[in-house]
């Protein structure tokens, strides 16, 4: 019901406020009389906005007026006025049902005005006959005290609202009706369809978002105070293809228990590669030391990260130089921690062997300072590195001879290298082994099979003429690195030849079989799988997805921390973010994505194509003859909003998102074009 002639009115005697309202006509026969009631309701900074919100001034039916007593001076008061009918009542609020007005104070200028004349005029004027003053004794000074009251009435007010005027600035005291001013000083576009204290707070935190203009967090506020909808914001600039930014791999984890329950992923390090995976060993204080190369600006470094009571620790540089270090390999002999790298020397001539394998070592706390593993004019790379338990460390490589890649080895038992020269890899049937990639050794405390060494090569697979990445192994049965016992070479067997096999990481399982994880597009995409090896029988189980979903799971590498098994691996995931300004905003970081290819067999990656979690890149979406609409999306200056509506009229959605879009300028960068989506 929406009342008519409503007026407050502050009374010259101070701190009071005179109310009145007027109902509309009652509705035409034959329709019932209903005498309706009002609930007159006062609150401070803003109007109330249910009848139970602030202090109830009157109720009552028919109630066309009500005086509110006991008032502050200079301070505005908020009045809404809820009508209703019947008893207990039933209210029908209306939003234009709104009041205010700010109450004076009496500071009795008339009897100052009165004190200042003289002596006589007062002592006449109080002398008069109760008759001649207009009434009994005591009620009325005298005429001439009664005139003064007119004007001493007037400047009580006018003083009232001159003090009221020094807080015109005050957000907190400042009269509704002059928010608009303070808001246009600083340029905010005040929204009148918004409480008074609604808008207060709008101006107080607009010097806030003016400082955040751009930023996600300010554009969700924005829209939630614009529409009232929920939205996630998306910057299209990550979409976009890049031919010098290959796909970026942070450092992800996943934890097993005793159980065998596995944990959610969680990101390790920002520390990104392009390619390999980390080394770790079990260290002397219970705690893992992880190893790996990441991406600096003056090159690829080597880098330590802890895991110890169940969390990880800041990541520390170990190699930090210019050039390439990468592909740590580490094993720890007794106390001695053992890390090897592959390192790239770009100031030699191309003529020049370049690639050589370095190490250090780390007794106690103290570090050794790097040095060349070997002859430096021989070409080196990809080290594996394994101790076993009769105090001896074994180190495998890749070794060019005679331009030909081979692999070879050696012992370390404790005091120098077993041997002079190293060994050999032997042939397998009289085939060379091929060891192309992901070289990595296992060793076994218990079986007549000690040593197990692990790589990937190319095997026919596809479509005639392709190749796929396969996973295959040997072993070694005893600890003499000069006896050549090495059994034939096996492969992880496979369900069709279609898919790649990459990057194994084996780890010792009880009864001494071995439990191999691997990185495989058996499932459409790069994903972390796992199988046991039966090492009896040379027998393996099914495979199993451990790491799965949209995003690369890469370079797996599995670890016995004592309180189960700690799975590193490298992933494209991108990282979620809870914002500090505005709470309600949870943005995906899309940047860690790199250039991601559209795959056609990764088919839960093409199901999020067009949606807010879409991490794939694409070409440069121009739009048609050089114009761009909504539905453009994929450029460096677009800005995605997907909008959950609210609404439940869909007709209202476009006015909604009309209107906000014309709200957006003012909290965007002139170079940003927003796109909006609704479902």
């Amino acid at each position: 019901m929406r009342l008519t002639g409503i007026t407050a009115t502050p009374h010259p005697d101070g701190n009071r406020i005179d109310l009145a309202w007027a109902y509309p006509p009652p509705p035409p026969p034959p329709a019932p009389v209903v005498t309706p009631g009002v609930r007159l309701v006062r609150a401070e900074g803003s109007h109330p906005l249910m009848p139970a919100d602030g202090f109830t001034v009157a109720q009552g039916i028919g109630l066309a007026g009500a005086t509110d007593r006991g008032l502050a001076g200079e301070r505005v008061y908020y009045y809404t006025l809820f009508p209703f009918t019947g008893d207990p009542p039933v209210f029908d609020p209306d939003p234009h049902n709104l009041v205010n007005a700010m109450a004076t104070s009496r500071y009795d200028f008339a009897g100052r005005i009165y004190a200042m004349l003289p002596s006589l005029y007062r002592r006449y004027d109080a002398e008069q006959p109760p008759a001649a003053r207009g009434g009994p004794a005591g009620t009325d000074p005298g005429q001439l005290r009664g005139f003064l009251d007119l004007p001493g009435g007037e400047l009580d007010r006018l003083y009232s609202f001159l003090n009221a005027a020094r807080s015109l600035t005050d957000l907190d005291r400042v009269d509704g009706n002059l928010l608009p001013l303070l808001a246009q000083w600083i340029g905010w576009r005040t929204d009148f369809g918004l409480p008074i204290g609604a808008q207060r707070n709008e101006i107080r935190f607009a010097p806030r978002i003016y400082q955040t203009v751009g930023g996600v967090p300010t554009l969700d506020a924005t829209v939630a105070r614009v529409t009232g909808w929920a939205n996630r914001t998306k910057e299209f600039v990550h979409n976009v293809a890049r031919s010098n930014q290959p796909e970026r791999l942070n450092l992800w984890s996943v934890r097993r228990d005793v159980a065998g329950t596995l944990s959610t992923p969680e990101l390790a390090s920002l520390n990104f590669a392009y390619d390999g995976r980390p080394a770790a060993v079990r260290d002397t204080d219970g705690s893992t030391a992880v190893f790996y190369h990441t991406r600096r600006q003056h090159g690829w470094d080597i880098w330590t990260k802890r895991f110890a009571d169940g969390a990880w620790e800041p990541s520390l540089p170990i190699v930090d130089r210019p050039g390439i270090d990468k592909n740590p390999a580490t094993a720890l002999q007794g106390s001695r921690l053992w890390l090897f790298w592959q390192s790239y020397d770009q100031t030699e001539p191309a003529s020049e062997p370049r690639w050589r394998i370095h190490f250090l070592t780390r007794t106690g706390t103290a570090l050794s300072a790097p040095a060349v593993f070997g002859d430096p004019a021989t070409e080196r790379r990809l080290p594996a590195a394994v101790a076993d338990n009769t105090g001896g460390m074994w180190l495998f490589w890749l070794e060019r001879v005679s331009g030909v890649w081979q692999v070879r080895y050696n012992r370390h038992n404790g005091t120098d290298w077993q041997l002079t020269t190293a060994a050999t890899l032997p042939l397998d049937g009289g085939q060379p082994p091929r060891v192309e990639d992901d070289l990595c050794v296992l060793f076994t405390p218990t079986g007549t099979q000690r040593l197990w060494l692990f790589w990937a090569r190319r095997e026919p697979g596809g479509p005639a003429g392709q190749t796929r990445w396969s996973i295959v192994f040997r072993a070694k049965q005893g600890l003499d690195p000069a006896v050549s016992d090495w059994s034939p070479i096996r492969a992880l067997p496979k369900t069709t030849t279609g898919y790649h096999d990459r990057q194994p990481a084996p780890l010792a399982a009880g009864g001494g079989n071995i439990e191999l994880f691997w990185s495989s597009t058996q499932n459409g995409g790069w994903s972390i799988l796992r199988n046991t090896l039966d090492v009896s029988a040379l027998t393996w189980g099914t495979n199993q997805e451990v790491v799965g979903g949209p995003y690369a799971r890469r370079g797996p590498l599995a670890v016995d921390t004592g309180a189960g098994t700690l799975l590193a691996y490298r992933s494209n995931e991108s990282v979620a973010y809870d914002s500090g300004t505005f709470g309600a905003t949870h943005t995906l970081d899309h940047r860690y994505a790199g250039t991601t290819t559209v795959d056609t067999s990764g088919s839960a990656k093409l199901n999020l194509r067009g949606e807010f979690e879409d991490f794939q890149t694409y070409t440069y979406d121009t739009g048609t003859a050089g114009v761009r609409v909504n539905d453009n999306r994929i450029a460096r200056d677009t800005v995605g909003l997907y909008l959950t509506p609210a609404e439940a009229d869909e007709a209202r959605i476009p006015a909604v998102v009309s209107r906000l879009a014309g709200a957006l300028p003012d909290f965007l960068p002139v170079t940003a074009r927003p796109v909006f989506i609704t479902p």
